[in-house]
């Protein structure tokens, strides 16, 4: 995987094999890294014209609700608009981060494109559909 942006609680990689977008989240997120990284995803989508992110949250320790409804509101929307086709969301085990996943994909569930898993072969498999 080619690393395209990376800071030190986000790296979004370009996974040429599979075609998508692949993104790693640390530590505890805050605001600013959190729209940094998910700018950067917007880009890659943009550029790379694919559909499919594997969001791994898996390495997120606390919280990030401050975020939640910016992701929701303002992010997600022009994600879908940019062609974003499969969102696999890959959950922490922190209780309070899993909340700010729901959160932000509860606005935009009807659009099918987003779904969050715990188990990363499910994440996979669902991505290969």
């Amino acid at each position: 995987m080619e690393v395209f942006y990376d800071e030190e609680d986000v790296t979004v990689y370009w996974d040429a094999a599979h075609g998508r977008i692949h993104v790693d989240w640390r530590n505890i997120p805050s605001d600013r890294t959190v729209q940094m990284g998910c700018e950067e995803m917007l880009k890659l989508l943009t550029q790379r014209r694919c559909g499919q992110v594997l969001n791994d949250n898996r390495n997120v320790v606390g919280p990030w609700n401050s975020s939640a409804q910016w992701v929701a509101e303002n992010w997600f929307p022009r994600m879908l608009d940019a062609g974003l086709i499969q969102f696999a969301w890959l959950q922490s085990a922190n209780s309070l981060s899993k909340f700010a996943a729901r959160q932000s994909s509860a606005l935009n569930k009807d659009s099918g494109a987003i779904r969050l898993f715990e188990d990363e072969e499910d994440a996979l498999d669902w991505l290969r559909e």
